[in-house]
């Protein structure tokens, strides 16, 4: 009984976190500058909005949507690849399923860390994932692609799947924040004293339990630590994400320090939850382009505005832009596609619970498409009229 008033509670801070993030006059930089407008979020299943014949989310695309068209003969075979953490392989699922229902083959591929799909994205060896985080992975574009070139000449964003649904940042527990005093990473990089708390090998430096080696936000941590002059004063660890926030969990539950790396939508804040027993540290100086803050309470952020260290991100599809021309339904699809943000993030806890094998993930997939039904084929609809 315990447990379960846990995790319900975990659900309703977690949504609060959410609502909070994405209200309020500061919102944040998304691919292309873009943002909806009055963009309404599915939850549970059902739509905010009155009129059940329109899209859930708004969409000021409305050419052709009444359309009708003929069902297409068998398409190409799509190869699409899918990040190697596991909070977005609900995302993933939903577009091959998405895909399927038009009439394509898709090979679901591996599970790759960005500094492997991007090169191989440009190359061809893929058409496409879901998995985008622009704020941190754009940095990708600027290398150079396998043949020649650079990486973003080949390769490019598509739709709005999840506008300012990336949250990052470091959270330390509220019980080590109140009595020390902590509201910033600086606040822990700028006293001995504090680090000491942090620092578990004596090695003087305190430790960030960080991001997997090749993901976009390892680069960005080590930006950040490098461009303040903490190199002497912080360090991040780096390895398995999961395990390493799992390690910290474990301290928080004996009641010692904690200083890590998250994201959201994702399981970990339902365990270490701002405004209950955790709190995002502010950054006062942030990296090149991570300067945007989140519109955060007192109560789970110290500094105002809340600088996190990272920008809210959008996260989108990014797409070979050959296969794209070649395949202009398939093109027009991923660019429909919208999937809430507490819908990815409740999945997620299913995960934790245990339901996180291949078929579990499946269908939860098939289950949220049917909950969505009336905007899956008004997207069907539009990507058939397409090609």
């Amino acid at each position: 009984m315990h447990s379960r008033h846990l995790r319900i509670s975990g659900f309703l801070a977690l949504a609060a976190l959410i609502a909070s993030a994405c209200a309020g006059t500061t919102i944040g930089a998304g691919p292309n500058g873009e943002l909806l407008g009055d963009g309404e979020l599915i939850v549970g299943g059902t739509s905010e909005t009155a009129d059940d014949d329109g899209l859930a989310f708004d969409d000021t695309e409305s050419d052709g949507d009444d359309a009708t068209t003929a069902e297409p003969g068998p398409r190409s075979s799509i190869s699409m690849a899918r990040a190697n953490w596991s909070s977005g392989a609900m995302q993933a699922e939903i577009y091959a399923q998405l895909l399927e229902e038009l009439g394509h083959e898709v090979d679901r591929g591996t599970a790759l860390a960005p500094e492997e799909f991007y090169p191989a994205l440009a190359d061809g060896e893929y058409d496409f994932w879901a998995n985008t985080w622009p704020i941190v992975q754009g940095a990708f574009f600027e290398q150079t692609a396998p043949g020649g070139g650079l990486i973003g000449d080949k390769v490019e964003f598509v739709g709005q799947q999840m506008v300012l649904g990336g949250l990052q940042g470091f959270l330390v527990d509220t019980a080590t924040a109140d009595r020390l005093g902590i509201s910033t990473l600086d606040d822990i990089a700028n006293d001995p004293e504090i680090r000491a708390e942090f620092d578990s090998d004596g090695n003087g430096l305190a430790e960030i339990a960080g991001c997997d080696v090749g993901w976009g936000c390892e680069g960005v941590i080590d930006t950040l630590i490098e461009s303040n002059g903490w190199s002497d004063v912080l360090e991040q660890m780096k390895g398995v994400h999961g395990d390493l926030f799992a390690a910290q969990v474990a301290r928080a539950e004996e009641g010692e320090p904690v200083l890590a790396y998250v994201w959201t939508p994702g399981p970990f804040i339902t365990q270490l939850t701002p405004g209950e027993n955790a709190m995002w540290l502010g950054v006062e100086n942030p990296g090149p382009g991570q300067n945007v803050a989140a519109d955060l309470p007192a109560d789970q952020c110290g500094l105002s505005p809340c600088t996190m260290g990272f920008s809210p991100s959008d996260i989108v599809v990014t797409a070979n832009s050959d296969f794209l021309a070649a395949e202009p339904a398939a093109a027009e699809l991923l660019k429909q596609v919208k999937i809430g943000v507490l819908d990815v993030s409740f999945q997620n806890v299913k995960m934790l619970a245990g339901e996180d094998t291949p078929a579990d993930v499946a269908r939860h997939a098939t289950e949220w498409i049917e909950s969505h039904r009336t905007d899956v084929d008004r997207w069907l609809t539009r990507a058939r009229a397409a090609g």
